[in-house]
């Protein structure tokens, strides 16, 4: 299994379950539209703002939260980070159901530890459009 879920957090109740269902009809065809190697090692953390806050300001230099942070270590491994509490803030905000805001951030994590980056704007498009076209395909 590619990827890993721990939910590392207790302040905002999950709607759903982080179960093998959960991993049959979400997580195993993300895996499969971003071909990732079945010996890869991706792990998503769950985490609360005031924990994102701190990876964010100790690694990135930003003394604030976000919704995700992607650190990659080697070829196929990765820790991504999401914050729970900025992902309901944001789904909100966006008028999106919460389980489909966490999945976006589970895809747009994983692009970047598959190298894609959003800080141009040509890139930014490109990583988008992948990650919405693998969120279409698992919704």
């Amino acid at each position: 299994m590619p990827i890993n879920i721990f939910n590392n957090q207790t302040r905002i109740k999950l709607d759903f379950p982080l179960d093998a269902g959960f991993r049959k009809r979400f997580i195993n065809p993300i895996e499969k539209e971003l071909r990732l190697a079945k010996d890869s090692d991706y792990n998503i953390i769950f985490m609360d703002d005031p924990g994102i806050k701190k990876l964010n300001k100790k690694y990135l230099a930003r003394n604030f939260p976000t919704d995700v942070l992607s650190f990659k270590y080697s070829g196929d491994s990765a820790d991504i980070f999401i914050s729970v509490q900025t992902a309901k803030t944001n789904a909100a905000l966006y008028k999106q159901e919460f389980m489909t805001e966490i999945l976006r951030l589970i895809i747009h994590g994983l692009l970047h530890a598959l190298d894609y980056t959003d800080y141009e704007k040509k890139e930014k498009e490109r990583m988008w459009k992948k990650q919405e076209q693998v969120l279409k395909c698992i919704m």
